[in-house]
């Protein structure tokens, strides 16, 4: 058993998830514990910095461990990540690593079991949060959900990480339609392929892009700013284990750094999360 302080609770107890507002308006409270009664629900919050512009609660080790994209160099990636954590021995940060692609990890047995070798021994050493980014699609991969065949493996892998899934929430996206992206993760990946809602963290990006991207701000930035928020409290509320966001930024892509409005309405978005649930612990901030 790994002994990490960001899932103390989370990963060994059985979680129920938020079911939203009763008939009087009234959230129901029983979602917010477990079947032992007593046990609280914990959910994170986990910021991937990108030139300092978000919380310090994630460290990115990506560039550290150099995973290739293939993660043929399992061994040497651990051993350069171990490395930075035993020069960090009071830093109790979760850790990003690398990221998955769905359609990669459909099709490639030796990819699956490399991504399962690296998070083992990873985790297994480090004691420590591993988390990996898993997207379904990018630029050049169009929409592609895992099949079930694979559910076996998905489900060995959240034993020692946690999956970050891409929502794409983007600036020219309704409510509805925010919500729809994140409880499609929890009704596929966990209703249908089993994997448990606590080793799955709801994930935006939170760049400002031009309109023609598929993440991001997409040149309205007033909107995105609720959309952020959005996808915030549909993590929260179909039962997720946290919420992830970063910022793909470098310019080469015409990318810019997340705004501060969207860090100001994701932040009053979680403490008012915080404020409406005292009896769930949050993690992160």
């Amino acid at each position: 058993m790994r002994c990490v302080p960001w899932i103390a609770v989370s990963a060994l107890l059985p979680l129920t998830v938020a079911c939203g507002a009763g008939p009087d308006g009234t959230e129901q409270q029983a979602t917010e514990q477990s079947d032992l009664g007593a046990t609280t629900r914990v959910f994170h919050r986990s910021d991937t910095l990108s030139f300092g512009r978000a919380p310090s609660n994630t460290e990115d080790l990506s560039q550290v461990a150099g995973v290739a994209d293939d993660f043929s160099n399992v061994d040497a990636a651990v051993n350069r990540a171990m490395a930075w954590v035993d020069q960090h021995p009071k830093d109790e940060k979760p850790l990003y690593l690398a990221g998955i692609h769905a359609w990669i990890y459909e099709e490639d047995g030796g990819y699956r079991s490399r991504i399962e070798d690296f998070a083992s021994k990873l985790a297994s050493r480090s004691h420590r949060t591993i988390l990996l980014y898993f997207e379904e699609e990018n630029a050049s991969h169009p929409p592609h959900a895992l099949s079930e065949t694979h559910a076996p493996a998905l489900k060995r892998l959240v034993e020692h990480a946690t999956l970050l899934c891409a929502t794409y929430a983007n600036g020219a996206l309704d409510r509805q339609e925010t919500s729809a992206r994140v409880a499609h993760w929890k009704s596929w990946y966990h209703d249908k392929l089993g994997v448990p809602l606590h080793a799955m963290w709801i994930d935006v990006d939170l760049s400002q892009t031009p309109s023609s991207f598929y993440y991001g701000s997409r040149s309205d930035l007033t909107e995105f700013d609720h959309v952020v928020p959005w996808a915030l409290n549909a993590a929260y509320d179909d039962g997720f284990g946290g919420f992830h966001t970063y910022g793909n930024v470098g310019g080469k892509f015409g990318t810019k750094r997340a705004a501060d409005s969207t860090y100001a309405d994701l932040d009053d978005a979680w403490n008012k999360l915080v404020d409406e649930h005292p009896r769930v612990t949050f993690e992160g901030i």
